[in-house]
């Protein structure tokens, strides 16, 4: 093995398991987040030398995902699934309202259009600012404002809708107009 297939198998070694994580929450499920990874790194491996020598790898197999996945996005009229967790298994016991709240939040971000999930994915998931949601979807950082605020907005209003009405509208329905 040669230096160049040495330090890619490294790199997957160390960082594939981050990026699969970041590809299932792209596209809500696990087998398409393989599959995308996959191809991925199938297309980095070849250039591996000059992706490795201009700085960030991940950044650059971050923002391929991302690409791989809008292009799916465009192509593929499937309905996505919801997302589920990498990494280990869910608890045994899992209180209630934990569970129907999860499950509520699962059932939004399923419902949000593939921007609005990414938006949501890398500036919350993966905790990246605007600057760099924006650079990363090579859209402006308007557009990630927009989208942050649109995905949260609707977020909000199903995961309230599931859990019930909020408390003022639950007075307003017992007792009437205060």
């Amino acid at each position: 093995m040669n230096e160049t297939e040495a330090d890619f198998t490294r790199f997957v070694k160390d960082r594939g398991t981050a990026l699969l994580r970041f590809a299932t929450a792209l596209t809500g499920d696990r087998h398409h987040a393989e599959d995308l990874v996959q191809a991925v790194l199938e297309r980095a491996f070849p250039k591996w030398k000059r992706i490795s020598r201009r700085g960030d790898p991940e950044w650059y197999l971050r923002r391929s995902i991302v690409n791989a996945a809008k292009d799916g996005w465009r192509s593929d009229t499937r309905a996505l699934t919801l997302l589920e967790r990498v990494g280990g298994e869910e608890p045994v016991a899992v209180p209630f309202d934990d569970y129907v709240r999860r499950d509520a939040v699962r059932r939004a971000l399923h419902e949000l259009s593939p921007g609005q999930r990414t938006v949501i994915v890398l500036r919350y998931w993966e905790g990246l600012s605007e600057a760099e949601t924006a650079a990363l979807m090579d859209v402006t950082v308007g557009t990630v404002k927009s989208q942050t605020h649109r995905a949260m907005r609707a977020l909000r209003g199903s995961v309230e809708l599931a859990d019930g009405p909020p408390p003022d509208a639950e007075s307003e329905m017992a007792g009437g107009r205060r």
